[in-house]
């Protein structure tokens, strides 16, 4: 698995499953998942980092503003597995009670 440098995060994006009684098309963007790392902090000086707002576990919603500019997540497959980088910064909300 990544071990994400600086402000970076490992989203394990949610996986969308066509329909099998109709024709479905799934162009849209990936735009939440699960978080399955998390970097340490942009460093702010030589003994201080930012504080991470997200945390490893988390259900994430990030930015998909339509046009690839916002988008700016790196795509990672291992073992079979789609993961995607991305800066904290392009997460929109973290969804307290996801799955409960």
């Amino acid at each position: 698995m990544l071990k994400p440098l600086g402000d970076k995060i490992v989203v394990k994006p949610l996986e969308r499953i066509k329909s099998n009684l109709i024709a479905v098309v799934m162009d849209e963007q990936d735009n939440m998942g699960t978080v399955v790392a998390v970097g340490p902090g942009k460093k702010l000086s030589a003994d201080q980092r930012e504080v991470m707002p997200v945390e490893v576990g988390q259900f994430v919603r990030f930015g998909t503003m339509g046009n690839d500019e916002y988008l700016k997540y790196q795509e990672y497959i291992e073992d079979d597995e789609r993961y995607l980088v991305m800066s904290w910064q392009d997460v929109c909300f973290v969804e307290e009670n996801h799955g409960n």
